[in-house]
């Protein structure tokens, strides 16, 4: 018989919007099951590929808001993963 696992929150999607809402959740210590329906790492996402751009400038405020809050998040996670994501 397996046992029963409850969790906070389901993310369901690993892309780049469900990734980073995961990690976000996970650091607030709530337990947090990521789904993805395809093997990591895959090609059929919107984010793959080596030729993707990060855009800091939209039509839609939203957008523009978001980038600004993005940006440093993305300096942070850099470091926690001694990992180079923007060159």
């Amino acid at each position: 018989m397996s046992a029963v696992v409850e969790y906070d929150c389901i993310v369901v999607g690993a892309g780049i919007e469900g990734s980073a809402s995961a990690y976000h959740l996970a650091k607030k210590k709530q337990r947090t099951l990521l789904l993805e329906q395809f093997g990591l790492p895959h090609t059929r996402g919107s984010s793959h590929g080596q030729s993707r751009i990060t855009r800091f400038s939209y039509r839609q405020k939203h957008y523009m808001q978001m980038m600004e809050e993005a940006f440093p998040l993305w300096s942070v996670l850099e470091k926690e993963t001694k990992t180079t994501l923007f060159r």
